[in-house]
């Protein structure tokens, strides 16, 4: 148990387990370690005696952490950061709305709000294809990448041919794919 001690830290506390807990079951109320009678009495309480009970130092306040579901929340937002991490790559490196769309499930809109806000300025229309010697190497390279995600693919991709856009290599494999 992690112990508060900062006294307005503890007011919000309090006042939000009195309206937390107000229409709870007594087994909710045993679990947090609250009587009934405590409950009603501090559901009584003023604002200023409710101020005057979280800065008393005697009544300990602690919280307990489910370490397990910290875990998965942490690891959910590394995963979070990463994918944001990675719509801004492509983004920033002419991948086309549809393909960003695909990818991240982000809309057409949005998608163009954020090339406007990171400058990542792509003209309109279709973006040139490299010649064909080098459109092959980019599809031998794509059927060598053995991950199964998308995004890590056209990562990859286009980290092995950085001079080109990300929409050239999706036009050159989207080309290539269909021949198949």
């Amino acid at each position: 148990m992690l112990p508060l001690v900062d006294a307005q830290v503890r007011l919000v506390l309090l006042s939000h387990v009195a309206m937390q807990l107000a229409d709870a079951r007594p087994g909710d109320l045993q679990a947090a370690g609250i009587e009934h009678d405590q409950l009603v009495r501090l559901r009584q309480l003023s604002a200023l005696e409710l101020n005057r009970l979280a800065a008393m130092r005697d009544l300990t306040i602690s919280i307990a952490v489910d370490t397990a579901a910290l875990k998965a929340g942490l690891r959910a937002v590394g995963l979070l950061n990463e994918a944001k991490a990675l719509e801004t790559y492509f983004i920033r490196h002419g991948a086309s709305w549809q393909l960003v769309s695909a990818l991240f499930k982000v809309r057409r809109k949005v998608t163009l709000k954020r090339r406007r806000e990171l400058g990542a300025w792509r003209p309109a229309g279709h973006v040139p294809r490299p010649d064909y010697a080098t459109r092959e190497r980019i599809y031998r390279a794509w059927l060598g990448i053995d991950d199964p995600s998308p995004r890590v693919r056209y990562y990859r991709l286009h980290q092995a041919f950085a001079q080109l856009p990300i929409a050239a290599l999706e036009a050159v494999v989207r080309e290539f794919e269909a021949e198949r």
